[in-house]
């Protein structure tokens, strides 16, 4: 299938690893201009990436103020965006009353002013074109509260609640521009890969009876009983970026393995 994303400028934030690379990717191999982001060390990634398409990166921590600020400016100096995914974040599993005020704030600034500071900036820049496309990419855990990282899951359901106002923005606009969420479950990162092997080793079990065991004890619920592919979240969101998707707006679409029981 042609997603239609040739000649589209994409900004993935947090695409030096995980998920929001595998989105990178994935644009690039549907003809889109890729626009990557990290804090630090991007000239690898962008050598990396750079046989598979037009790739640039801006370097900065998207949850200091300034930086963001400075990092939009640098994007537009690139000739501007026709797709923003919010991708970046900070998670922590950490019992709720051990979460100090700074914890709160830290969470706060980096998965939801992060996403509202780039918003606000490429929002309006997009409404005068005839193509946009915004994606918050937030977590099942902003729908189920997780009892073990309750401001994580905060700031998740943060970003799918600013991602359905802003679709409400669009009401009557007549083009084709929508603001959508995808909400993963337990994905396969790297951090989660070392986690993984770690765990397993000091329980002496193999990588695959320790993932059965963990779904089966701690996610029963999941309808998968493993850890989601990075690629299989890019690809949900690719398709959300495409024009193909033009019915698809202020929705919170789950690609969590079936993890939460309902229908709607």
């Amino acid at each position: 299938m042609n997603l239609q994303l040739s000649g589209k400028t994409a900004f993935v934030t947090g695409s030096t690893k995980g998920i929001g690379k595998s989105i990178a990717v994935a644009l690039l191999g549907e003809g889109a201009r890729v626009i990557v982001n990290g804090r630090s060390k991007t000239e690898t990634l962008v050598d990396e990436l750079s046989e598979r398409g037009e790739v640039f990166a801006v370097e900065g921590d998207l949850a200091v103020a300034d930086d963001c600020e400075r990092i939009c400016k640098e994007i537009d100096a690139l000739g501007g965006l026709d797709i923003l995914v919010n991708n970046m974040g900070i998670f922590e599993p950490k019992p709720f009353v051990e979460i100090g005020d700074e914890e709160w704030r830290r969470f706060f600034e980096a998965n939801v002013m992060s996403t509202v500071r780039l918003s606000r900036h490429f929002f309006p820049k997009l409404m005068e074109k005839d193509f946009g496309r915004i994606i918050n990419v937030a977590s099942e855990a902003g729908i189920r509260g997780l009892e073990s990282m309750i401001h994580y899951s905060m700031t998740k359901g943060a970003q799918v609640v600013i991602g359905r106002g802003m679709a409400n923005l669009t009401k009557g606009s007549g083009k084709d521009i929508t603001v959508n969420s995808v909400l993963p479950g337990p994905t396969m990162t790297e951090g989660v890969q070392e986690w993984l092997a770690d765990s397993a080793e000091v329980e002496g079990k193999t990588e695959d009876e320790f993932v059965a065991d963990f779904f089966r004890e701690t996610e029963p619920d999941s309808l998968l009983q493993r850890f989601i592919r990075p690629e299989e979240i890019s690809s949900v969101v690719t398709f959300l970026c495409s024009p193909l998707a033009s019915a698809v707006n202020g929705a919170s679409i789950r690609a969590e393995g079936g993890m939460i029981k309902s229908i709607v």
